[in-house]
Parts: C-alpha cells; sequence; structure tokens
C-alpha cells in the first residue's frame, strides 16, 4: 500500500508539472479524433452504403453488406485508422510517462518518431495480438477513458437482458466476465511494454505482461481501486460543490435560475472533460512506473517563466469556451421546458407482479395508466392467434412444445409461471375484449414462425375491424415486407417495423419504426420527425435511459416500468427543477 500511495503521488506530480504538454497533447488528440477520424468514418460509411446500393444496415440485411468486397476492404481501412489512433493515442502518453519519471527532456517530435518505427508491426500477423489486446481490456477502457473512441462500443442492451433472465445464463456470464476481467488485468501492461522497449513485438509485450503482473497482479488492483475511487469522489465532490449555487437560487430566486442551469451545466461539462483527461493521464503515470519500477522522481528545476506567460492565453480560451457553452445550454435548457407527450408503452403488459403477456400484466398495465399495451402474438396451427412471445413452452410453461404446432384451445389450458407467478395463455380475441373494457389501446407484435396461413394478415385485419379498433390499434413485426403488405391491407392501420439493429438513415413507408435504444441517434430521431414517421424506443428499464428519450420527446418508449415511465414524463414539465435537468444532460454526456 505504500509503495502504491508513493506511486500515485508521483503521478499526480508529473501530470501538474508537465500540465502544459498535457494540455497541447490532449488538444492535439481531440481535433484528430473529432476533425479526422470522426469525419472520415462517416464518409466511409456513406460511401459504403451508395457502392453496395443501401439506405441503410439492419438486422435483416448485414449479413450480405458485409460481406461486399468493398465493405471488406474499407472496414479493414477504418480498422487499422482506428488501432493506429489508439496506439498513438496512448503511446505519446506512456512515452511521456517514461521521460518525466526519469527526469529526461523529450520533444514530440521525438515521439512521435519512436513510435512511427513500430507502425510495421499493424501491418503484419502481430495486429491479431493487439486485437485481442484491446478486446480484453475493453470493459476497463470504456470505462475509465470514456472519452476515447471506445465510448460507442457496448453490447446492446436487449442482449444483456436476455442474458440475465435466466439462472444458467446469468451463471455463464458471470463466469465469462470473471475470465475476461483476470485475462484483461494480466495484459493490461502490454502497450505500455511495447511502446517504450525499443525492439519488441506486440507478442513479446503480451507475454512479458503476463509474467510481471503474475508477482504484481495485487499492486495493480490496488493502484487501479486507488486511481478509479479518486476520479468518483472528485466527480461527486465537484458536482455537489457545482451544483450548490443552482440549488439554492432555484428556491429564492427562481428568475436566475436559467441562466444559472446554463452556468452550471457548462461548467461541469469543462470539469468533467478535465477529469476525465486527467484520469487518462493519471493511468498512463501508474502503468509506466509499476512496468519499470519507478521508485524516485527525476529531479526538477522550476518551471520555466515562459510557461506560466501560457497561462494568459489559456485562460482566456478557457473563458471563451465557458461563455460558448453556457449560452448554447442555455438556449437547449429553455426549449427542453415543456411537458413532453411520449407515449409510454407497457412491454408485454406490466410484469412486476404478473406472467407476462397475460390479461392480469393488462389489467395492471392499464391501472398504472400506460398509453398502450405491447403484447406479442403467433398463429397457432388453427389459424387462430394466441398472445404468446416465444416459439416455444419451455422457459414459462416448462414443457416441450412449439407455439405453432398446437392448437389454441390446447395454448389456453396450460399455466405459465414467471418470478413466482402463474397465469394462463390468453387468444388475442380475450386481450381486446378487456383492452376495449378497459378503455386502453394494444401494440401488437405480429412473430412470425415460418408456419402462418397464407389469409394470416387478412385475418388479422377482418379482427380489428370487427373489434372496431382499426384507427386506434397499432401492430408491429420484424418483417418488413410483412408490415409493408399489411398497410396496404389496411390503409388507417398504424403500422410499423421493429428493428434489433440499424445504421445510418432509415426511408419507411410505414407510420412508425421500433428501435433498440442502443442504436437510436439525435440524427435519426430529426430525420425520422421530417418523415413523419414516428419512433418508439425499446425496452427502457434504467431510469437514465427513460430520462434521455423522454426528454428527447420521442413518440414511445417501452419499459417493463410503466409505472416508473409516467413518474418521469409527469416530471418533465414546466414546473420541474433545472438542477435536474442539468443532472440527467450530465447523464447523457459522460
Amino acid at each position: 500500500m505504500q509503495r502504491a500511495g508513493q506511486v500515485m503521488r508521483h503521478a499526480i506530480y508529473n501530470i501538474y508539472h508537465y500540465r502544459f504538454d498535457y494540455i497541447q497533447v490532449f488538444a492535439l488528440i481531440r481535433l484528430c479524433q473529432f476533425l479526422f477520424f470522426l469525419p472520415v468514418s462517416t464518409i466511409v460509411f456513406k460511401l459504403m452504403l451508395r457502392v453496395t446500393g443501401y439506405t441503410h444496415i439492419t438486422e435483416q440485411n448485414i449479413q450480405s453488406f458485409i460481406s461486399h468486397p468493398f465493405v471488406i476492404l474499407m472496414l479493414c481501412l477504418v480498422i487499422m485508422v482506428f488501432l493506429l489512433f489508439i496506439y498513438y493515442e496512448m503511446g505519446f502518453l506512456f512515452l511521456m510517462a517514461f521521460y518525466q519519471q526519469r527526469g529526461i527532456r523529450y520533444r514530440f517530435l521525438t515521439m512521435w518518431q519512436r513510435l512511427n518505427r513500430k507502425v510495421f508491426s499493424f501491418f503484419s500477423v502481430q495486429i491479431l495480438f493487439f486485437i485481442v489486446y484491446l478486446v480484453l481490456l475493453l470493459p476497463l477502457a470504456s470505462f475509465m477513458l470514456p472519452l476515447t473512441l471506445t465510448q460507442a462500443i457496448t453490447i446492446p442492451r436487449f442482449l444483456m437482458e436476455e442474458i440475465m433472465s435466466t439462472h444458467e445464463g446469468r451463471l455463464i456470464y458471470a463466469v465469462v466476465a470473471s475470465f475476461l476481467v483476470i485475462v484483461g488485468i494480466r495484459s493490461i501492461l502490454t502497450l505500455p511494454i511495447f511502446t517504450i522497449q525499443p525492439k519488441i513485438s506486440i507478442f513479446q509485450s503480451l507475454i512479458q505482461s503476463w509474467r510481471f503482473s503474475k508477482r504484481g497482479l495485487f499492486e495493480i488492483l490496488v493502484l487501479l481501486a486507488m486511481l478509479l475511487t479518486g476520479h468518483l469522489l472528485a466527480l461527486v465532490g465537484i458536482t455537489i460543490i457545482g451544483t450548490l449555487p443552482l440549488y439554492i437560487l432555484e428556491r429564492f430566486m427562481p428568475s436566475m435560475a436559467l441562466m444559472t442551469a446554463g452556468m452550471t451545466l457548462a461548467f461541469l461539462e469543462m470539469v468533467f472533460v478535465v477529469l476525465f483527461t486527467l484520469l487518462q493521464a493519471t493511468y498512463s503515470q501508474v502503468m509506466v512506473a509499476i512496468t519499470f519500477n519507478t521508485s524516485v522522481l527525476g529531479k526538477f528545476s522550476h518551471v520555466p517563466k515562459f510557461k506560466k506567460r501560457r497561462l494568459k492565453p489559456l485562460s482566456f480560451i478557457v473563458f471563451s469556451v465557458f461563455i460558448a457553452l453556457s449560452v448554447m445550454n442555455t438556449i437547449s435548457l429553455e426549449k427542453s421546458v415543456y411537458a413532453p407527450d411520449t407515449k409510454i408503452i407497457a412491454h408485454r403488459g406490466y410484469t412486476a407482479g404478473n406472467v407476462e403477456n397475460t390479461i392480469s400484466g393488462l389489467v395492471s398495465a392499464a391501472s398504472a395508466g400506460a398509453d398502450l399495451i405491447e403484447i406479442d402474438i403467433q398463429q397457432t396451427v388453427d389459424g387462430e392467434f394466441v398472445v404468446f412471445h416465444d416459439r416455444t413452452l419451455r422457459r414459462l410453461a416448462g414443457k416441450n412444445g412449439v407455439i405453432a404446432n398446437m392448437t389454441l384451445g390446447e395454448l389456453k389450458t396450460l399455466k405459465i409461471h414467471a418470478n413466482g407467478f402463474s397465469d394462463k395463455i390468453s387468444s388475442l380475441d380475450d386481450f381486446i375484449e378487456i383492452a376495449k373494457a378497459l378503455n386502453v389501446s394494444l401494440l401488437i407484435e405480429f412473430k412470425i414462425h415460418g408456419k402462418e396461413t397464407e389469409d394470416a394478415l387478412p385475418k388479422l385485419v377482418e379482427k380489428l375491424r370487427a373489434y372496431k379498433v382499426l384507427d386506434s390499434y397499432y401492430v408491429q413485426s420484424s418483417d418488413p415486407q410483412m408490415m409493408t403488405q399489411l398497410k396496404k391491407l389496411a390503409p388507417n392501420l398504424r403500422v410499423g417495423i421493429v428493428y434489433a439493429l440499424n445504421i445510418g438513415p432509415m426511408v419507411e413507408t410505414v407510420d412508425f419504426i421500433a428501435l433498440e435504444e442502443s442504436w437510436v441517434t439525435a440524427e435519426l430521431i430529426a430525420d425520422l420527425k421530417q418523415q413523419k414517421i414516428d419512433l418508439f424506443v425499446w425496452t427502457l428499464n434504467k431510469d437514465r435511459s427513460l430520462h434521455e428519450f423522454i426528454e428527447k420527446n420521442v413518440n414511445g418508449v417501452i419499459t417493463d416500468h410503466p409505472d416508473v415511465a409516467l413518474d418521469i414524463r409527469t416530471k418533465q414539465s414546466e414546473h420541474q427543477y433545472f438542477l435536474q435537468r442539468v443532472l440527467n444532460r450530465l447523464q447523457f454526456i459522460f
């Protein structure tokens, strides 16, 4: 612990002593990221769409898209640039830390040339080891370095929810996650070793990292824990202090609240960027110190006067950025003062205290105040519609049996169980009758299993028409062709397509799109609004996600917690304190 504390103090001292060098390096990195890599990636993606003839990428066409020769070539190019970006970004930081800890003078040009000498490794089989290394460190990197390109690389939440929905899935996830964490920490020193030692390959660096971490694993864990704990405490402390004036003014001088909120948000945004940057710099210092066993600081002289003069232009830049952000945030916060009309859609009914897709869940969702209740239907072997999500009975009924091979009568006699509750399977007719009695509308998702009758869609339309709900219900499916056909059969019916993945602009002929939250962007929201196509986002079960999309006023949020979503929508009114809006914005950004 004493050694870990000394390493941490030395790291902080070095960063402060060379603070102007770090400002220059991080400014250059961010400029390259936002002015080169991100625009080039966008241009390359649009070029791939144009060459392949696709308008956007979904789960239906992604396989054929990525198998196109031009796309393969462009993806390899983008991956190569991405890897080189990470190599130069972290390489500069590791080399700076190495020279600083030994009191050696350095120049940026010299470090650039030194890094260039090892670029050939990225054009050989060695790149595979570097990719493995990054994959192993991805969970840690996405948490510690949220302002780098790793931020956007995440596992879609709906996949995580599916994995965590069963005991076996949770067990497998825990085992795999534990294994990856251990292997990742054992490999964490690979990049500092590779960038600093002049004659060593990526594979040799990986081996050395494993050998060193075998005896120094505890020290690495202690330093990482200290680093992350200190960072978290700084974030919380500065947030509390920074928002205190807004908290007081909102209660005693509400007329000043809007302007103060804009300035508070600008201040915290800048502080968060600085703290995340310091985290990245401190991480590089710590990794180099424990890799090369730095024991004492180099001998430093006083900071030269010419460095002190840099404070004036730097202060001017910081003040200008603060003013610009304050103005933009004030305008944005003022526009966010509205009562959102986002529909709250109960996912498979209200599953808290009920089994999914049951009459009980329907009644509970209606009682909770949901605007729409989403249910799943399938066609049975006798051509009827049953309300059930899975293709088989295994998960909910604990029996072998395929829905498409059973009659509605057989299914309605079965009991289903979930979370300690039990219920019965019901028909679509049962649901519509109860929904009409409760005066609530349904969002019906047609689950396609491939054994539907030829008149399945006309039969569904006639059923909705007979119940006089054709103009008030919604129907969606993951089959675009069927939904296009359904729209032609019933122009008054609100028809939508469900996507688990989407990259790029969407051009559709349906009334709404239901898209998994990981792929929803501000550009897509604006694009769909311009086309007058509604957007339903699924499945939002975290307060943060609900806050985000309700504040963005998307047309609908599909959630297992309609009561929470309704409460959040109610609070998103002109009477809500700006402090909560500021905290919500910070959550979205970081």
